[in-house]
C-alpha cells in the first residue's frame, strides 16, 4: 500500500493512505452502473407520462421533449460525478461503496472548481451519451490511459488530479496494527521496565505513541511536538507521576519500551 505524508495549511503533519488502482476503477464502474439505471428508468418514465403524444408531434412539443430531456437527464446524468463530490466531501456513490475519496494534496477538502476540473479531463459520462459516435471505445481509451498514468504516478494521480492538484485516499487505512508492529520497535530481555503501570493500556494505545513518536521524528515541527507534550503530560496524570518528566519523547519512548516488555 501507498501512503502520503502531507502537511496541512495549519501545518499539521497528516499520514494518509493512497487508494488502489483497482479500487478506483471499481468504484467508477459502479457509479456507471448507477448511471446507466438511472438514464434507462428516467427515458422510460417521460416515455410513458409522454409517449401518448408522440401521435401530436409539432415542433413546440419537440422543444418541451428536448428541454425537458437536457434538464431531467442529460444534466444530472452528465454532472454527476462533481455534483456528488462536492456535496458529499469528495465521493461518489461508487467511492463511498469502496471507501474512498477525493482530496486535496494538503489534505484539504477540495472546492466544485477543483471537482469540476478534474472531471473534466475525464468526463465519461459524457461518453455514454455519444455511445454512437465511438464513445464506448473513448471510454475505454480514457481508463486504459488513466491507469497508465496513475501506476506511473508517486501519488496515483491520474491526468485530472495533476491538474486539480487532488488526490484519491482511503477514508480507512487498510492496515491493521498488531502487537507484532510494538514488538519489532524494541526486543531486549535485559531491559528493565520502568512504569510498571503502563500495562494498563491497549495495544491501539501504545500504536498511537508509536505514531506521535514518529511524527515528532519525521516531521519536526511545532504542531507535532505539541500533540507529543499533551501526550506525555496526559500519561503521567494517568499514571499518577509525582513529577512529570522535562524530556517528553524519552518519556513517550519509555512507556513504549515498557509496555512491550510487561505484556509480551
Amino acid at each position: 500500500m501507498q501512503k502520503l505524508h502531507l502537511t496541512t495549511d495549519q501545518n499539521v503533519p497528516i499520514e494518509v493512505e493512497l487508494a488502489g488502482i483497482g479500487h478506483r476503477l471499481l468504484a467508477v464502474l459502479l457509479d456507471l452502473v448507477i448511471l446507466i439505471v438511472y438514464f434507462v428508468v428516467m427515458i422510460t418514465l417521460i416515455g410513458i407520462i409522454f409517449g401518448s403524444n408522440f401521435n401530436n408531434f409539432t415542433e413546440q412539443y419537440f422543444s418541451f421533449w428536448y428541454i425537458l430531456f437536457i434538464v431531467i437527464v442529460y444534466l444530472p446524468f452528465s454532472l454527476y460525478t462533481p455534483l456528488m463530490e462536492y456535496f458529499t466531501k469528495g465521493q461518489t456513490i461508487g467511492k463511498m461503496a469502496l471507501g474512498i475519496r477525493v482530496t486535496m494534496v494538503n489534505g484539504e477538502n477540495a472546492t466544485f472548481k477543483d471537482y469540476f476540473t478534474r472531471w473534466l479531463f475525464r468526463p465519461y459520462e459524457v461518453y455514454i451519451l455519444t455511445f454512437a459516435v465511438g464513445g464506448i471505445l473513448a471510454f475505454i481509451a480514457s481508463l486504459f490511459f488513466d491507469s497508465l498514468i496513475s501506476s506511473i504516478s508517486s501519488k496515483n494521480q491520474r491526468i485530472g488530479d495533476f491538474m486539480a492538484n487532488t488526490v484519491v485516499v482511503r477514508k480507512i487505512p487498510q492496515k491493521t496494527y498488531t502487537i507484532g508492529d510494538i514488538l519489532a520497535i524494541r526486543n531486549n530481555e535485559n531491559y528493565s521496565p520502568t512504569y510498571m503501570g503502563v500495562s494498563r493500556y491497549t495495544d491501539e494505545d501504545m500504536m498511537f505513541v508509536k505514531k506521535v513518536i514518529s511524527r515528532v521524528e519525521t516531521y519536526k515541527n511545532k504542531a507535532a511536538k505539541t500533540v507529543a507534550v499533551e501526550l506525555a503530560n496526559q500519561i503521567a496524570n494517568e499514571l499518577k507521576l509525582e513529577k512529570k518528566p522535562e524530556k517528553k519523547l524519552i518519556f513517550l519512548k519509555t512507556v513504549l519500551n515498557d509496555y512491550i516488555v510487561l505484556t509480551r
